[in-house]
């Protein structure tokens, strides 16, 4: 027997566990996704405010005993001017009447229903629950990076909750009890979320799946030599011409992506909190018109701007102000530099550049979008969003052009994105990568059929063997 075979047949038990565990789970997770409520809009809903000479903001903030706050915005509520507030170290929205300063009660959750039924379409059921959510959890993990957002749960036939942002008037993301279901599955066979010690986790999976690995590659080495005559030999033999290439790809990117996560990142930085009492003045005057929203923007090391979206001949209008009302030339791009500017402690060698869609840089997880792509020093590259003031995403740093080759290797070859020229629909996609992770599922029972097969042949062997005496042996001697 070959040094490849014995190798193969010693990790055969382990490795079969690994690939049913991991390759099952695998293939469900494009099921979550098929599965789970759709919405029936990306985009957040467009109401706008009548300008007017209201109280200045920061006689209103002060009035509410807000000295600091994280997000600051004027919004509508109902056809009416509103301060959006989030203060400081607080994760729940205040909103107060820009004309009086008086507080809306429970405008933060009726917002958040708002915008739920807007990005579900679901306009008649009725609310079961809405409760806030600071922290990621298991039915909304990281992989939705927006923090804090409201809950909202339908009293529908499919256990609809939306999670949504009301500080952005955007979508989280949508679940229904069956995406919640396989979701929970694929998060404990396939990243093992119950192992909750710290890198215990990792290592377990990076001991499996090395494993797994290892036996794969033991077993491409004999795949050239003759096979048995056997069904079930002659079936993993065959199946394993089909899998061999995703058995390998699929675990090594996997592995490639555990090892990088785990190296320390560079961390981005948050924007200054909003003092209240430099907001002197209101960003717009009457006559103004229809505005969508203003924003009180924090810049790092300097004061807070304001950032009006006006609606004009259906164009939506920018226009910057200073914290004091000052206006300011230049649109978005005046703004996104001044931040990056800050951000990096010197001024931009290079214009910032608009992001308008996710691409292979800038991808679907960071769900922020648009943003301004802007290079600092040692040729750092970040992207801000002009709406929050935040660093939606940073290229370059400690392990930076290794975790950005991790991320494009995992989308290209363990979600087969590699597959996208060939004009795949993102379903076919995914049934096609379901059905090679099928194929290993197949492979390794094959392979557990033929240890099987050899033990009991073990066994009837050792039973048939002669004892000391000459004699056939019993099933109880062998």
């Amino acid at each position: 027997m070959s040094a490849a075979r014995r190798t193969h047949r010693a990790l055969a038990w382990i490795a079969a566990v690994t690939a049913v565990v991991w390759a099952s789970s695998g293939a469900i997770h494009p099921l979550i996704v098929a599965i789970g409520p759709k919405p029936v809009t990306f985009q957040p809903p467009q109401t706008s405010f009548e300008a007017a000479a209201f109280k200045a903001p920061n006689a209103v903030l002060e009035a509410a005993g807000i000295g600091e706050a994280s997000q600051l915005r004027y919004v509508s509520i109902d056809g009416h001017a509103a301060l959006q507030v989030q203060p400081a170290g607080k994760a729940e929205r205040v909103y107060l009447d820009a004309q009086t300063g008086s507080p809306i009660a429970n405008a933060d959750r009726a917002r958040a229903i708002t915008l739920a039924r807007h990005y579900s379409g679901e306009q008649t059921a009725p609310v079961r629950d809405a409760w806030l959510i600071t922290q990621f959890e298991r039915d909304y993990p990281w992989i939705n990076r927006l923090l804090p957002v409201w809950a909202v749960a339908f009293e529908d036939d499919i256990g609809t909750v939306v999670y949504v942002d009301t500080g952005g008037d955007r979508l989280g993301t949508l679940s229904g009890s069956s995406k919640r279901f396989w979701q929970g599955l694929f998060q404990t066979l396939h990243t093992l979320s119950f192992i909750e010690v710290p890198y215990l986790r990792p290592a377990a999976i990076g001991l499996m799946v090395g494993l797994f690995f290892a036996t794969t590659v033991f077993g491409a080495a004999m795949l050239l030599r003759r096979g048995g005559a056997q069904t079930s030999r002659r079936f993993h033999r065959r199946l394993a011409w089909i899998a061999v290439l995703p058995a390998l790809l699929f675990p090594a990117t996997g592995l490639f992506k555990l090892l990088t996560d785990e190296l320390p990142g560079q961390a981005a930085p948050l924007p200054p909190a909003i003092s209240t009492a430099q907001l002197s003045a209101l960003p717009f005057k009457a006559g103004d018109g229809a505005l969508i929203e203003a924003i009180a923007v924090p810049v790092f090391g300097g004061a807070p701007l304001w950032k009006t979206v006006a609606l004009r001949d259906a164009k939506l209008v920018v226009r910057l102000n200073e914290a004091d009302g000052t206006a300011l030339d230049g649109g978005d791009e005046a703004l996104a530099r001044r931040i990056a500017s800050g951000a990096f402690g010197k001024d931009l060698s290079e214009a910032p550049v608009l992001i308008g869609s996710f691409d292979r840089d800038y991808g679907f997880a960071n769900k922020r979008l648009p943003v301004w792509r802007a290079t600092g020093p040692a040729n750092q590259i970040w992207y801000f969003e002009t709406r929050s003031g935040l660093v939606a995403a940073q290229l370059g740093g400690p392990y930076g052009e290794l975790k950005q080759a991790q991320a494009l290797l995992f989308n290209l070859l363990h979600k087969g994105h590699f597959l996208d020229p060939l004009g795949l629909t993102p379903n076919q996609r995914n049934l096609l990568m379901s059905t090679l992770a099928a194929t290993i599922v197949l492979m390794a029972l094959f392979g557990i059929a033929i240890r099987l097969r050899g033990r009991r042949s073990s066994l009837t062997a050792a039973q048939l063997a002669p004892n000391s005496a000459g004699q056939p042996a019993t099933r109880a001697q062998a």
